[in-house]
């Protein structure tokens, strides 16, 4: 695939996020119908360890698949259960993630659909799962060659809404408008976040919270120091999901630091994630207790790993 294929297949991913219109979603499936894209791959059970190993070691270097051996597309599996072969426009796309593959294929787009239309236990296919994480269902009963992937799932349309709200529009409301923004959350915190979340849902879709699904709470800490807590929604939290924001703010710098609680695949489980000024995010390990969270960001270390 071409760098030119490579960013046009982003940045379409990156306007569906934004955008999620039935045309947004045509775009990027118009291009990917022309594109070959990057596959993980696992090894058979019977296939030889020290073969694995050899392959491993060369792992993000080009090399042949040994004569004998059939790879097996890797599939990942959200915490529902469904199950989604993972597909990339770039290696680099591919190994973002903290799951390690052996094996990374190439292959068209119409084969990834014709390897998902002939597996009854793959739900469908899941685009730079680590990055841009776009999930696309795939018609079992249409062969290849007309197979598009069909509009998204009203699940699917939640996900990614809540996940531009969450990670993208507040924290950069927040690093944009500094103390002004934070005045309009404590008077109105409901209605505030509730404009958020209409501006990130899609026309097909109306967003389905109110402003009393949504609660703020700060305590002043100290002069250099107010440590706020967002309960967002308790409606469609999914893996990757944030039910909590944090928010350290120092009021004699005006300087904000923006930390997610995001929900694991497991029941349970959830991690801390902060978002950085430039867009970027940073993840801290396993996220605090519920109901400690505001202690936790009080006793948070000030350094940057």
């Amino acid at each position: 695939m071409s760098n030119q294929e490579n960013k046009e297949l982003e940045q379409l991913a990156s306007l569906l996020r934004k955008e999620n219109t039935k045309e947004n979603l045509d775009r990027l499936v118009k291009c990917l119908e022309k594109s070959n894209l990057y596959v993980p791959a696992a090894f058979p059970p019977d296939t030889d360890p020290a073969l694995i190993r050899r392959i491993a070691s060369a792992a993000g270097r080009e090399q042949k698949i040994p004569e004998g051996v059939s790879p097996r597309p890797a599939v990942l599996q959200n915490n529902q259960g469904k199950r989604f072969l993972p597909v990339f426009t770039t290696q680099e796309q591919a190994v973002k993630g903290d799951q390690q593959f052996p094996l990374i294929l190439t292959m068209p787009f119409s084969t990834c659909l014709d390897l998902v239309g002939g597996d009854g236990t793959i739900d469908g296919i899941l685009f730079n799962a680590f990055d841009q994480g776009i999930p696309l269902n795939v018609n079992k009963n249409t062969p290849s060659e007309n197979n598009r992937p069909p509009q998204l799932t009203e699940t699917q349309l939640h996900a990614i809404a809540r996940q531009r709200v969450e990670a993208e529009l507040l924290p950069e409301m927040l690093f944009k408008g500094g103390s002004d923004v934070l005045q309009l959350l404590r008077e109105d915190c409901g209605s505030q976040m509730l404009k958020l979340y209409k501006e990130a849902y899609p026309e097909q879709l109306p967003c389905p919270y109110g402003e009393d699904d949504f609660d703020y709470l700060s305590i002043n800490a100290r002069e250099d120091l107010t440590v706020i807590r967002i309960t967002m929604p308790s409606q469609h939290t999914y893996a990757g999901i944030c039910p909590i924001i944090l928010i350290r703010w120092n009021p004699l710098e005006d300087s904000f630091r923006y930390f997610a609680v995001v929900k694991g695949e497991n029941a349970g489980e959830a991690q801390l994630f902060e978002a950085l000024p430039d867009g970027s995010k940073r993840d801290l390990g396993p996220a605090p207790a519920d109901g400690s969270e505001l202690q936790y960001m009080i006793d948070f270390e000030d350094e940057r790993i």
